[in-house]
């Protein structure tokens, strides 16, 4: 008689793993998104109290930053989504529930929304430059507190 208890385990260890590497992936492209938006601000205040000098000239330019932070969080969101479906399926599986309100999945639920509100804003309403990178550093501010939060 095959052992079933076995091959469940080793499912669950499978969607456990791919949970916590797409976790990780997005959280590091939300990481390079946030470094754009602190390069971009700093930038942008060197330009507007025109300070030239040595930091202004190493800074990559504003365009650049704008779009490395919005191809960031553009990458990163699609991989947290993953993250949270293989979460909701892998707690299926375990708790026989998918949603069970604990803090973990409501504050990654928020982190979800801020990215879909950075994203909706940025698309929809053509809004660049300082206001998105206020709110990119605001929802990696959000990711910090979603991981030690939660952590135990």
């Amino acid at each position: 008689m095959p052992d079933y208890s076995s091959s469940l385990q080793q499912f669950q260890n499978i969607y456990l793993t791919l949970h916590i590497a797409t976790i990780c992936l997005s959280y590091i492209a939300f990481f390079v998104a946030s470094v754009a938006a602190v390069l971009y601000l700093i930038q942008d205040n060197l330009l507007k109290n025109k300070q030239v000098g040595i930091a202004l000239n190493r800074l990559p330019n504003l365009f650049f930053l704008d779009k490395l932070n919005y191809r960031a969080i553009g990458s990163g969101f699609p991989i947290l989504t993953l993250s949270i479906i293989i979460g909701f399926i892998w707690a299926k599986h375990i708790r026989g529930a998918s949603w069970s309100y604990n803090p973990r999945e409501v504050y990654s639920l928020v982190l979800w929304l801020m990215y879909a509100l950075i994203l909706h804003v940025r698309l929809s309403s053509k809004l660049r430059g300082t206001k998105v990178a206020q709110l990119s550093l605001v929802a990696f501010c959000l990711v910090i507190f979603t991981l030690f939060s939660t952590c135990r």
